[in-house]
C-alpha cells in the first residue's frame, strides 16, 4: 500500500544532505565506495558493503546498515506505520 500524506511529511526533503550536527558521533563515509546489497525492487534500501585494499595488501570489508532512528522518531506517523507493517 502507498504511504499517506502524514507519513510523507515525516520524511526529509529529497535534496537533504547531512549537516555537521548530523555527523556528531558518526563516521562520514560519503567518500567511500559503498554498494547496496538489497535485492532489486526493494523499498527499504538500507544494507550495504564496502571494500578497501589496505597498504599491507589486506582488505577491509565494511558492513553498513542505515540508522533509521535518525529519521523515524517515536510516536510519529511514520513510526506508527512501521510498527503496523
Amino acid at each position: 500500500r502507498e504511504f499517506g500524506e502524514a507519513i510523507l511529511r515525516c520524511l526529509p526533503p529529497a535534496d537533504w544532505t547531512p549537516g555537521p550536527e548530523d555527523l556528531i558521533g558518526r563516521e562520514d563515509c560519503r567518500g567511500w565506495l559503498v554498494c547496496s546489497v538489497d535485492p532489486p525492487g526493494c523499498k527499504d534500501i538500507d544494507d550495504a558493503v564496502s571494500c578497501e585494499r589496505l597498504s599491507n595488501g589486506n582488505f577491509r570489508v565494511g558492513v553498513h546498515i542505515a540508522d533509521v532512528t535518525h529519521f523515524v522518531h517515536p510516536d510519529t506517523a511514520i513510526d506508527r506505520e512501521a510498527a503496523e507493517r
